[in-house]
């Protein structure tokens, strides 16, 4: 199963949580336990997260690498080096099911004694092997060469080191409040970082906190917390969410007390918006509709448009982002982007606020998106953001006066005089995702 889902990711560009739902996954899935998907989900993000670094040590522990065109062999391969040097799986089960995989496929039983030779030699060299490279080494390997260039570029070696060794944390789960963080962190085991984001320590399914079923609260990124709020008062204004599944920042939106009408393209990821909102007890207007293809005769009080990308900010949490994504990916999507703000400019009010967001690292999706935007004639007017906007997070305002946040930020805590601020953030505390955001008002 791991096998399967690495080799869709990595040869074919699929994104690995829309491949995990059973109408897209492996035929399988359909007859595994919760617990053995889980399992196999926990393995791949392993295999993905180091994929630089055991690409290394295979090159090492190999005399001559494997012929490429046998995908199942590689990708076997990394599944079990995942486990053996990575996870608390016993190294013989991680070997012994690796070449029992290869034995039952025709196309790679020829490389079955090969793979126990190298695995088991992999098992006994590997504190020796992990010992050769440096924490530096091993943040700069997993970091696919396109976005080492591209962040490089953008932000400087010391910077991009970082970030490549913030990527190698799995990070703890954030969730924004309704009300009352503090009570909240309190129940949760979590701390507040800045508005209602609080960082959760809680362990177990995140269905069984509490305050879930009562609908208190939901998952989110604090950096994703930050577009909605930019939006400044919109209590009793009408707002457009226009990219909205899965629906948090339309929770948030709805929180403040404005008039919601949810846009998506895919009628299932409505479907899942409707699902939280219902858990969350808010009510929006659902609308199934490309956003080019979607009109309006009542323009809008404000707009927020979290708009399709890269998501290179989100490789903390989703580590098959950077392996399945190109330079010309971004490309693509910062034109896309550009012309999504463009419509939606047009369902704006004169002296309405739309606000631009997306969840990339990358400066060609946010900085130069924005500088476009700037010297275009459509109706849109820059409105710089300050610091005192995102809760005094001088660090997240650019140059430009528009939020950027890095995977290596460290939220600032202001007054929480009861932390002990130089430990809260370290290992998987740290950090939080690479997010863009710039506001516009309509002239």
């Amino acid at each position: 199963m791991a096998t399967q889902l690495l080799t869709r990711v990595i040869d074919d560009g699929r994104n690995l949580d829309g491949l995990l739902g059973t109408r897209h996954g492996p035929p399988m899935m359909k007859t595994m336990s919760a617990s053995d998907i889980a399992l196999s989900k926990a393995i791949v993000t392993t295999a993905l997260r180091n994929r630089g670094l055991i690409e290394a040590v295979f090159k090492k522990i190999m005399s001559r690498p494997p012929p490429k065109n046998a995908r199942h062999l590689l990708h076997n391969l990394h599944v079990a080096a995942a486990q053996i040097m990575f996870m608390e799986v016993p190294d013989s089960a991680a070997v012994n099911l690796a070449v029992a995989s290869l034995k039952n496929d025709t196309r790679s039983v020829r490389f079955a004694s090969l793979a126990n030779a190298v695995l088991r030699r992999l098992s006994r060299e590997k504190e020796m092997l992990l010992e050769s490279f440096t924490p530096e080494d091993i943040a700069r390997l997993n970091m696919p060469t396109w976005l080492w260039k591209r962040t490089k570029k953008s932000f400087g070696a010391q910077k991009s080191s970082q970030i490549a060794a913030a990527h190698m944390l799995e990070p703890v789960i954030d969730v924004t409040v309704k009300s009352n963080p503090d009570a909240w962190a309190e129940k949760l085991g979590g701390i507040p970082i800045f508005g209602n984001s609080l960082r959760v320590t809680a362990t177990g399914k995140v269905e069984s906190w509490p305050g879930y079923d009562d609908g208190q609260w939901w998952v989110q990124d604090a950096a994703a917390h930050l577009p909605a709020h930019l939006m400044g008062d919109i209590n009793g204004k009408r707002v457009a969410d226009l990219c909205a599944a899965p629906g948090g920042k339309s929770a948030q939106l709805l929180n403040a007390g404005a008039i919601v009408t949810a846009l998506d393209a895919s009628g299932d990821r409505l479907t899942r918006l409707q699902q939280n909102l219902d858990r969350l007890k808010f009510n929006a207007e659902l609308v199934e509709s490309n956003l080019f293809d979607f009109t309006t005769d009542a323009p809008f009080d404000a707009i927020l448009l979290d708009a399709p990308c890269s998501s290179t900010g989100t490789i903390r949490r989703h580590p098959d982002v950077q392996w399945s994504k190109t330079a010309n990916d971004i490309s693509e999507l910062a034109q896309l982007q550009f012309d999504m703000i463009l419509h939606a400019a047009k369902l704006l009010k004169p002296g309405g606020t739309l606000v631009f967001s997306n969840c990339s690292m990358d400066r060609e999706e946010g900085e130069d998106v924005l500088a476009r935007i700037i010297s275009t004639d459509c109706g849109l007017e820059h409105k710089p953001i300050e610091a005192t906007e995102v809760y005094g997070q001088s660090q997240f305002i650019n140059g430009q006066g528009a939020v950027r946040t890095l995977p290596s930020h460290l939220p600032e805590l202001g007054g929480l005089a009861n932390h002990d601020k130089s430990a809260q953030f370290e290992g998987r505390m740290g950090g939080i995702d690479g997010f863009f955001a710039a506001r516009f008002v309509r002239t």
